[in-house]
């Protein structure tokens, strides 16, 4: 599923100038510099969380150094997990590259964002009508969610939840690659659960994550991670667990993670 996605998002790369910020309009005294893969994961999405809530394509200028190269769909694609990307920019001789990244947000990300504004009520407004729709749904169960006590009975209320109401589809329409075609439509590919996954758990209050790589058999997945207080975090795969004869992933290591899938785990922040 998830291979058929990046092969779109290697596509979208094949876009003239004026769709993308060219390297010599912007100022890239004000780009952070940046050397590592968990370093890059961090800083792409904590500026995720902060975008206006309305604006669904982001830009994104960095500067990586040391060699880091993260200049090709697919790169980003695993490290960050977003539906479509954009990429230009120079790569210099001495090992830095000032790229641009052009991305489409997923909706969970937009109404975690809403949910969580200051101004909750402003923010809303500025979702879609589909999206406002997909919020009002959340809230319900984040509601039901945060009347538990810890992070672990919130985390497992969220995953159960997801798993009763969605089913898994191999369709290739873009809805159910989010948390809109999960939650609305009760149908969803590996995207679409993590994305759901991430949104009410932002929105519970828990530190979550999203992440790309590929099954064993050489198939594109995505599933989420969660950091708890203590400051361990464990891996969630609720695409396994809508069914119970299948694989349940809940809270699993990476000795665990690693017998079904691989990835940049080294993005995973204190992962067990």
């Amino acid at each position: 599923m998830l291979k058929r996605c990046l092969l779109a998002v290697i596509v979208a790369l094949l876009v003239t100038s004026s769709q993308i910020a060219s390297a010599e309009d912007y100022d890239w005294s004000q780009a952070p510099r940046i050397s590592s893969k968990a370093e890059f994961a961090s800083y792409i999405e904590s500026e995720r969380r902060n975008k206006n809530t309305n604006k669904h394509r982001q830009i994104f200028h960095v500067v990586l150094i040391n060699g880091l190269k993260v200049d090709t769909a697919e790169d980003f694609v695993n490290l960050v997990t977003v539906s479509v990307v954009n990429i230009s920019g120079i790569r210099s001789t001495d090992g830095t590259a000032k790229l641009t990244y052009n991305i489409v947000e997923y909706p969970g990300t937009r109404v975690a964002n809403a949910y969580l504004s200051r101004n909750q009520q402003q923010a809303w407004l500025n979702l879609n009508h589909e999206e406002q729709d997909l919020f009002n749904i959340a809230v319900g169960i984040v509601d039901e969610a945060n009347k538990l006590s810890s992070e672990r009975e919130k985390a497992e209320y969220i995953h159960n939840e997801i798993c009763r109401h969605v089913k898994e589809t191999r369709s290739e329409n873009e809805r159910y690659k989010t948390a809109t075609g999960a939650l609305i439509d009760g149908y969803a590919q590996c995207q679409g659960f993590t994305d759901a996954f991430y949104m009410l758990g932002r929105m519970a209050g828990l530190k979550v994550g999203r992440i790309t790589g590929t099954t064993n058999n050489g198939t594109g997945h995505a599933w989420n991670w969660i950091t708890f207080s203590d400051g361990k975090s464990y891996c969630i795969d609720v695409t396994n667990g809508f069914n119970s004869k299948s694989l349940y992933l809940f809270c699993a290591t990476k000795e665990t993670m690693q017998k079904y899938v691989s990835c940049d785990w080294e993005i995973i922040p204190n992962l067990q």
